[in-house]
């Protein structure tokens, strides 16, 4: 399991420099369009679709991240009132639901990469396809970094070994 989570670790690194590179080219991109709206009184179709493209990625990438860091936000007022096990219970319970709704996401998203492969974006002229492949590579993320978490939190063997906790 060790050797899994340092390779999770290298893929969130990696997503991470992804969202960096991502966001460095939608404020470049954003800021473009601005010089040319405001200063040159002009316009253009692809610096905007660039931006919103750039940010569907960054939203969905940075879901992922924050599946891993456990950044989503849970009310938990409830459940902090029931015994230890019956937690564990809701808990798991909660995180096979949210497994099932990546998978369902990653599905839908499938279909619509599938049925985008021959539209063109109007701006900067690109399969749409890339765009809504966002949806199911985030979605599988989300999967494999949820079941991360349910392996290190409630397996036996792998709560010994690294304390019930996940490095952070």
């Amino acid at each position: 399991m060790k050797t899994l989570t340092a390779c999770l670790d290298v893929l969130e690194k990696t997503i991470r420099y992804c969202l960096s590179a991502l966001f460095i080219v939608m404020v470049g991109s954003i800021f473009y369009q601005i010089i040319l709206r405001y200063v040159f009184s002009s316009a253009n179709a692809w610096s905007e679709e660039l931006a919103r493209y750039t940010f569907v990625w960054q939203v969905l990438l940075g879901a992922a991240v924050a599946v891993r860091k456990a950044r989503h936000m849970q009310i938990d007022f409830f459940l902090n009132k029931f015994p230890p096990k019956v937690r564990m219970i809701v808990d798991i319970s909660m995180k096979l639901v949210v497994l099932y709704f990546f998978v369902v996401i990653a599905q839908k998203g499938m279909e619509l990469y599938s049925f985008t492969q021959r539209q063109q974006s109007t701006g900067l002229g690109i399969p749409m396809s890339r765009i809504y492949l966002s949806i199911p590579v985030g979605a599988v993320l989300m999967m494999i970094f949820t079941l991360e978490e349910i392996a290190l939190k409630y397996l036996p063997g792998i709560r010994k070994q690294y304390g019930g906790e996940k490095n952070a």
